[in-house]
């Protein structure tokens, strides 16, 4: 009869067990290997959450005055608190470039769903961007940097203190003095381009301040040493505070003009303009200053370039479409009228769609 193995002789074989042998045992780690992935799971969830809180906002515009509020309200805490909640923890655990492609989510979740909770129309146009957006955005990160490497608050200080951030920042300011002078007023009928021009600096500006996600990531660092490590030596430096503040004066700043912008346009213009701006900032900032994509293998370097190309792409093409559009709804009285008679001529139903669009617009300023 065999004697029943003694388990804590043979627990105590393998605490004497020499370190060659227990090296040669394969052990896995999934926590870095995870980690990317759940980067991506929380940023494709907070393009979803933001995108259905910003539909909210602009279904608060069409809607009678007395539910303005609560849709707002809603609209705003999904937008500027669970999104951006979503958004910080996923910089926790990925680099930034990695993730802003995939910040082209947002149209490709405003195109699904803006059909029937907006009821705005869907083109070919449309169609074809969205699906440039989609191939971009699920390439890009394929070649792009996967891994976060380890942030100290002496690294951070080298980033925030080169040259390369202080030639960014005036890029900033010049930037946002001349979208400040060009941006034609409110209901501005100097030239039939201007209300068109309007949108696209609110939309173009509000994705630029968007894109400064170097503080959000560099935030994202700063609370994962202090909560993880308890290293809160990291607050004694005003570095720090300039950092957590940069990223709560880019949040307000963009949401402030993402808000007036979906006030006056349409979801379908004002949201692809935005997320284009954002991509390409969030990734031309995270190669300059973050220099996340400076150990690339130039054919990754290629490939994430040519992803982020095909998102900008997509969201040009659509941002296009939604702008002629718009260009229909501002025509003269006369030629409004020949439009809507089109249908009672035999034409295809689009013009409709396009008449309604313009009476809503309409209606819409006359209420502001």
């Amino acid at each position: 009869i065999s004697k029943p193995r003694n388990h804590s002789h043979c627990g105590a074989m393998s605490r004497t067990m020499p370190m060659a042998v227990q090296s040669s045992i394969p052990r896995w780690n999934w926590g870095p290997a995870l980690m990317p992935f759940i980067g991506v799971a929380l940023i494709l969830f907070k393009t979803l959450v933001i995108i259905c809180g910003l539909q909210l906002l602009r279904y608060a515009v069409l809607v009678d005055q007395r539910e303005r509020l609560k849709f707002r309200l809603l609209g705003l805490s999904m937008a500027m608190a669970i999104g951006p909640l979503a958004e910080v923890s996923a910089y926790a655990f990925a680099p930034q470039s990695l993730l802003a492609p995939l910040d082209g989510f947002d149209v490709i979740w405003n195109i699904l769903l803006a059909p029937y909770t907006l009821g705005e129309s869907i083109t070919s146009a449309k169609v074809m961007g969205t699906g440039l957006v989609f191939a971009g955005a699920v390439s890009a990160p394929m070649f792009g940097p996967h891994h976060k490497p380890p942030e100290t608050m002496y690294s951070l200080r080298n980033k925030f203190l080169s040259k390369n951030f202080l030639g960014w920042a005036l890029v900033c300011i010049a930037l946002a003095i001349f979208a400040y002078l060009a941006l034609p007023p409110k209901n501005s009928h100097s030239s039939a381009r201007a209300p068109a021009m309007r949108g696209l600096i609110l939309a173009m500006s509000g994705g630029f301040v968007a894109g400064q996600r170097f503080f959000l990531s560099s935030t994202a660092t700063v609370l994962h040493t202090s909560f993880d490590e308890g290293n809160w030596d990291l607050w004694s430096s005003p570095l720090a505070y300039f950092i957590v503040g940069g990223m709560f004066f880019v949040a307000i700043t963009n949401a402030i003009l993402l808000n007036k912008g979906l006030a006056e346009f349409e979801a379908m213009f004002m949201i692809p303009t935005f997320v284009g701006t954002s991509i390409i900032t969030t990734s031309v900032s995270a190669a300059v200053i973050l220099k996340e994509t400076a150990w690339l293998a130039w054919w990754r370097l290629l490939g994430y370039w040519f992803g982020i190309l095909l998102v900008v792409s997509g969201l040009v093409i659509i941002a296009k479409d939604a702008r002629y559009q718009l260009g229909g709804c501002r025509e003269s009285d006369g030629a409004r009228q020949m439009q809507a008679a089109r249908p009672l001529n035999g034409s295809t139903g689009s013009s409709t769609v396009n008449v309604v669009s313009c009476i809503n617009i309409g209606d819409q300023e006359t209420q502001d």
